[in-house]
């Protein structure tokens, strides 16, 4: 039996009187990579948020690998322990479109940073950590960089390796490749597909529908508040049954 990872029941949020999902329903297994995709506001950043509590939710519940981080009007649900939802909450990593880097330090020490602060660990084991993971995204060598000296696909790169250092069970991409030049799309990608080769457990809202075909073990597709589509990639791409689908597709093929 697939371990589920994520569960969202009947999640309503809206900010003021602009609703931005209503009654979505989702379900993720262990090592599933999950690519979001839709129509600009369409709730999709937003669904990831909810999940850490970046933002919280006006009705329904969350679990986190089964333990609730949040539950608001629904039945046979109730919020955990303050500390188990923490612990809940420290096993998923996000990297988000803007890097949100210290500029005032270097690549490892944007790397090891949460490590020492949060997990209170002792410097050289953090320094350990943060080699292997700079290493694991392809930037052994620019531990000592700060982030002004970084380009765009590299400062992501450092974001994914200081998300990767808390060691996360869940990886939540928030548009990981927008703010970057075409040009360094592909090294970011080319990290999060190794991700998936690992098996590691993804949600990624993108705009790379290639991406999206060749890495993806589902397609969700987000459009008026709700989830629309919920396919394999093959499906999805090749067989849209909905008219919303067909006409976004066409706009991004």
């Amino acid at each position: 039996m697939n371990q589920t990872m994520i569960k969202m029941i009947d999640i309503h949020k809206s900010f003021g009187d602009h609703p931005v999902l209503s009654g979505v329903n989702l379900k993720v297994h262990k090592g599933e990579s999950i690519a979001i995709i839709g129509p600009s506001g369409a709730g999709k950043s937003t669904l990831l948020r909810c999940i850490n509590k970046l933002e919280t939710i006006d009705k329904g519940a969350i679990e986190i690998e089964g333990t609730v981080i949040a539950a608001k009007d629904e039945p046979g649900y109730s919020v955990a322990h303050k500390h188990e939802v923490k612990a809940a909450l420290a096993k998923t990593g996000m990297v988000f479109q803007s890097f949100n880097l210290f500029p005032h330090k270097t690549a490892m020490g944007n790397v090891i940073e949460a490590l020492l602060t949060v997990k209170k660990m002792n410097k050289a084991e953090a320094i350990k950590i943060g080699e292997k993971q700079l290493a694991r995204v392809g930037l052994a060598d620019k531990a000592d960089a700060y982030p002004s000296h970084l380009s765009g696909g590299q400062k992501q790169r450092v974001a994914i390796a200081r998300a990767l250092a808390m060691d996360p069970d869940v990886m939540l991409f928030d548009e990981p490749t927008s703010a970057l030049d075409p040009e360094l799309v592909g090294e970011v990608l080319e990290v999060i597909r190794r991700l998936a080769e690992e098996n590691m457990t993804m949600l990624i809202v993108t705009h790379e529908m290639s991406f999206a075909r060749e890495v993806a073990d589902r397609v969700i597709f987000i459009d008026g508040q709700q989830i629309v589509a919920n396919a394999s990639p093959q499906e999805f791409f090749d067989n849209p049954e909905h008219p919303r689908i067909r006409a976004f597709l066409e706009k991004m093929l």
